[in-house]
């Protein structure tokens, strides 16, 4: 009988350890995650904010550089200008987004370090 109580017990303590290292592991992997999301949050940030700042001042640029250009040259040459001018700034808007899809295809999935510490846990377990 004592003998049965003294395992009941011993089993009852480890199930507490191992209870306490799930908890432990579960607070870990939820502090990594809430880390990778601040990161995550700072870098769409960053830029979305570069993106847009860029994007002004190409505009504004492109803007003055056209109004220059149509002043140099005399009447008659203008539309033809203005044409051209906008057959090339769209094939670059073209490319400029293309690169952009190319660059965000290439990011990194969000949380991929705290999915790949999860597959290593469950891995151990």
């Amino acid at each position: 009988m004592a003998d049965t109580f003294a395992a009941l017990s011993e089993l009852t303590a480890a199930a507490g350890r191992m209870a306490g290292l799930a908890l432990d592991i579960a607070v870990d992997r939820l502090e990594l995650l809430g880390v990778e999301a601040r990161e995550v949050k700072i870098r769409l940030i960053q830029l979305v904010l570069l993106a847009i700042f860029g994007a002004v001042l190409v505009l504004l640029g492109l803007a003055l550089a056209v109004v220059a250009a149509m002043l140099a040259l005399p009447p008659p040459w203008r539309l033809a200008l203005a044409g051209g001018l906008g057959g090339l700034f769209l094939v670059a808007g073209t490319v400029a987004l293309c690169l952009l899809r190319r660059r965000l295809a290439r990011l990194p999935l969000a949380f991929s370090q705290s999915v790949a510490e999860l597959k290593k846990d469950r891995a151990c377990f």
